[in-house]
């Protein structure tokens, strides 16, 4: 075996130098060159190049270990920087053969980088000697921020360096940590997480460095103020670049201190204004349901605009208007799909925006009894801005549930509603709805409850008395279960402009027409009464039914129209909204966004969001209206998903009230809702394949009313 010996150094010309063929880094041969340039030129070559005489040509020698040296040179000779016969120091092997190989590939495997904090640590006592991280930088050939970097490393607390230095935490983690200098923030945010198994996520560590400190952009920064934080002794801490007003507040329990005393002056002074019972300071941009478990929700009537704030209204909903018809127009040409244009954002937030504004309007003058005041509360929260922000809900003491039953109904409502009324989340979770289509939601749900109120003159009968009845029981004039017993204006709320009457509001119609009205004609009204006691009892008890199911308002099961009695009355009567209403296009889906549509259809198909990713949103709606009317030929399974689905808005959930012993058996039997009907057709759970098995039968429901009328007038004739 021959032995491989290497001669003493020498210089030979750059000139003469090329690379050898046999140098075993045949990749990232020009990464960190610049690098590596900028330490020659300061420090000159460390380490010699390994060479030996190259074949044929015996003027030229081969560069076996040192090829990134040989580049760098070459750099700095092409820029001037060294001249152009630079006599680099070499070591010559005497033997060329097998050995070049063996000599390059024992220098590249056992040469080991220095670790991140051995160059933390050298660049700090090279600053201690009176360099700047310029001249670091300049002198290594890295970047000032990559020197600052490895300074704050230096800069850890001593346990945290240590870490480090032993290759226990990564450096990763040790970044994670230094992303405050605060060593007290370090080591609280050390001694929770180091031993968990949370150690090593550096997303977790930065979470826990932030709950130490506090950004000069959070709210409760801003409502403080950084004046009259470091007034009080506070700390910032600021990078190189940061400006007044930015930073991060180390001294958090101070800032909060002096954050709350100000939101609670902020909150006697509205309690006072309002003359509510409490107004309650949350240092927080949303009322969280702990906050309300044990409150129940109140929901007031409120004034009509007038004045300015009527004329405000009208523009809102123009300009809405204007931007819906705006944002159509960019979805059909795909504009808002292009990352580089901004309208689009603009408007929708705009949209947002002024949807706020609207229900702030809307809701600027409730109409609460002086006595009931002082029982009322409500919070101050704080707006990202940081600015106090008294929200327009208010909450009451929730109500004991009675023995065998479940929540008060006004509790389920403030739960049913909360979290939608302090988050601002829409139907099923997602993007808030737009305002006139939640409106119209309420209208057509109120529509599909009064339908199977009319056709059930002993529930009719029921909520009047109960109606007339509990002012008189010690309820104040408080009213929540949404039924006025008068016929209210039935175009409030608003809702959409220019769409089809829905299935519910048309068989509500017809009920109407077929009932007789002879009696209305004559103009005194006594005569009018007497002509009206004239009619036989089963068309009394009808339009007992029908007067009563006009009295009902708008609601939906959560939001701002949640109403907890009529959610629970609709489960009683095991109301299935999709038998009375389907999500077409003119009244659902060309209100929603791509994405709402998209995550409707992906709870229908897991599958068709992606399928229907890159679709026009005009086509998008109309695909969704045809899938959830069951005209799209889908597998039958999905075609089932499609036909029953509705936002859970719209439905007549069960909200914690056990209403099956509600329901005796008469009342049963006045009520076969079709829904249940099918129910018991399908008591083994099969899935139905058969389109006309699903679809709204008008001839079936005709059959119902007639059993119902019957029911009906065993009633009257009881009453």
């Amino acid at each position: 075996m021959t032995t491989n010996t290497l001669t003493g150094t020498s210089t030979i010309p750059y000139a003469k130098l090329t690379l050898s063929e046999t140098n075993v880094r045949k990749t990232n041969g020009d990464t960190g060159i610049a690098a590596l340039a900028a330490s020659i030129a300061e420090h000159g070559l460390i380490q010699p190049l390994i060479v030996s005489a190259a074949t044929p040509k015996k003027t030229k020698y081969a560069v076996h270990a040192g090829g990134r040296r040989w580049r760098a040179i070459g750099m700095l000779i092409e820029a001037g920087t060294l001249p152009k016969d630079y006599a680099v120091e070499v070591r010559i092997v005497d033997s060329e053969a097998a050995a070049a190989r063996e000599i390059s590939l024992a220098e590249n495997l056992l040469r080991e980088n220095m670790t991140p904090a051995d160059e933390a640590s050298a660049y700090r006592d090279i600053v201690a000697s009176g360099a700047s991280a310029e001249d670091v930088a300049r002198r290594f050939g890295v970047t000032v921020r990559h020197v600052h970097g490895r300074l704050r490393l230096a800069d850890l607390a001593a346990p945290i360096f240590a870490a480090l230095s032993d290759g226990a935490i990564t450096l990763d983690v040790a970044m994670a940590y230094g992303s405050v200098s605060d060593h007290a923030c370090q080591i609280a945010a050390w001694e929770r997480l180091s031993t968990s198994w949370q150690g090593d996520n550096p997303q977790a560590i930065r979470r826990a460095i932030n709950a130490e400190s506090l950004s000069a952009s959070d709210p409760v920064a801003l409502l403080v103020g950084e004046a009259d934080y470091l007034a009080a002794g506070g700390r910032i801490e600021r990078d190189l670049f940061a400006g007044e007003g930015a930073g991060t507040w180390l001294d958090v329990a101070l800032a909060q201190n002096l954050a709350m005393q100000k939101l609670t002056f902020e909150a006697e002074v509205a309690q006072l204004a309002t003359k509510l019972g409490w107004v309650k300071p949350l240092l927080t941009t949303r009322v969280s349901y702990d906050d309300t478990r044990d409150l129940s929700g109140y929901y007031p009537d409120y004034a009509q605009p007038t004045g300015e704030a009527a004329d405000r209204i009208v523009q809102i909903e123009d300009r809405i208007d204007a931007i819906d018809d705006a944002v159509q127009d960019m979805e059909d040409a795909g504009i808002e799909d292009d990352e580089t244009g901004t309208a689009y954002d603009a408007l929708c937030d705009e949209r947002e925006a002024l949807s706020i504004e609207l229900t702030r309007i809307a809701k600027a003058s409730p109409i609460i009894p002086d006595e009931v005041l002082p029982t009322l509360g409500t919070f101050m929260i704080l707006s990202p801005d940081g600015k106090p922000v008294l929200l327009d809900s208010y909450y009451a003491p929730a109500k004991p549930a009675r023995s065998g039953q479940g929540k008060s109904s006004q509790t389920d409502t403030a739960e049913a509603g909360q979290d939608d009324a302090a988050q601002g989340d829409g139907a099923d979770g997602h993007a808030a709805l737009p305002r006139s289509l939640e409106e119209q939601l309420a209208k057509d749900r109120r529509d599909i409850l009064a339908l199977h109120v009319a056709h059930n003159p002993a529930l009719a009968l029921d909520l009047a008395i109960f109606s007339l009845a509990r002012d008189h029981a010690g309820h104040w004039g408080y009213n929540d279960t949404g039924c006025s017993i008068r016929i209210t204006d039935r175009a409030e709320p608003a809702g959409l402009r220019d769409i089809p009457a829905s299935t519910a509001a048309d068989d509500v119609a017809a009920l109407r027409g077929a009932l007789p009205d002879d009696w209305t004609q004559d103009d005194d009204s006594f005569a009018s009464f007497l002509a009206f006691r004239a009619l036989d009892e089963e068309t009394r008890a009808a339009w007992l039914a029908y007067a009563v199911s006009q009295s009902l308002k708008a609601s939906l099961a959560s939001g701002s129209f949640a109403n907890g009695f009529q959610s629970q009355l609709g489960a009683m009567l095991g109301i299935d909204t999709c038998q009375h209403w389907r999500p077409g296009a003119e009244r659902f889906f060309d209100r929603l966004k791509k994405s709402q549509i998209l995550t409707v259809l992906g709870h229908i198909d897991p599958a068709m969001p992606g399928r229907y990713a890159t679709a026009k949103k005009g086509e998008l709606a109309s695909a969704a209206t045809k899938l959830c009317a069951g005209e799209a030929i889908v597998e039958p399974a999905i075609k089932q998903r499609a036909l029953t689905w509705v936002p859970d808005v719209m439905a007549f959930g069960d909200t914690g009230h056990d209403v099956s012993s509600d329901i005796d058996t008469d009342t049963a039997n006045d009520t076969p809702d079709p829904a249940i009907t099918e129910a018991d057709d399908n008591a083994e759970g099969e899935a139905i394949a058969d389109e006309d098995d699903v679809d709204y039968d008008r001839g079936a429901w005709q059959t119902v009313k007639a059993d119902a009328d019957a029911a009906g007038s065993d009633l009257a004739q009881a009453a």
